[in-house]
């Protein structure tokens, strides 16, 4: 016979285990520690899929950037550029310069030295989802594009197993 106490302790240690299991899982932005290379990741908190296509045109644009996935979440957007590896620095003039970007993105871009986004389902049920690819003005080079496909490939485990 089970007591009280001991469904309570059970009770306790399982929602532990679930709250666990529901945290998000996070994909840094380096590509080579040794270097100060990123993929350049970007975070609308807008519903309106046009507006955040019409952001990554025009960073793709200014900034001659290949080729873009966009992601559907819960609440937004995520935007990945799989194919641009530049140094931190550029990101942040990326990431200040795309318009509709999660504010609260542009503001802890200044204070890291890499950009993290969420890859997991943040609540209980998946919300991460593929939405489009947008191709880019210009071709990525045979070694960005073997770092940017093992890069895509880390993401679409976490979007997978989540």
């Amino acid at each position: 016979m089970v007591s009280f106490k001991g469904f309570k302790k059970w009770l306790t240690a399982r929602k532990q285990e679930l709250e666990i299991q529901n945290l998000a899982i996070g994909m840094n932005s380096s590509i080579d520690i040794s270097e100060d290379l990123h993929i350049v990741m970007l975070d609308y908190d807008v519903k309106d899929i046009e507006k955040v296509t019409e952001s990554v045109w025009e960073v793709q644009e200014f900034w001659g950037l290949a080729d873009a996935d966009i992601f559907r979440t819960k609440n937004g957007y995520h935007v990945f550029f799989w194919y641009d590896h530049v140094p931190y620095e550029r990101v942040k003039m990326i990431v200040n310069f795309a318009k509709y970007v999660d504010p609260m993105f542009k503001y802890i871009s200044r204070y890291y030295n890499h950009k993290t986004i969420r890859v997991s389902g943040k609540y209980a049920h998946r919300d991460i989802w593929f939405v489009k690819h947008v191709e880019g003005v210009r071709a990525p080079e045979n070694q960005e594009f073997e770092l940017g496909h093992m890069k895509k490939a880390e993401h679409a485990q976490f979007v997978r197993q989540f």
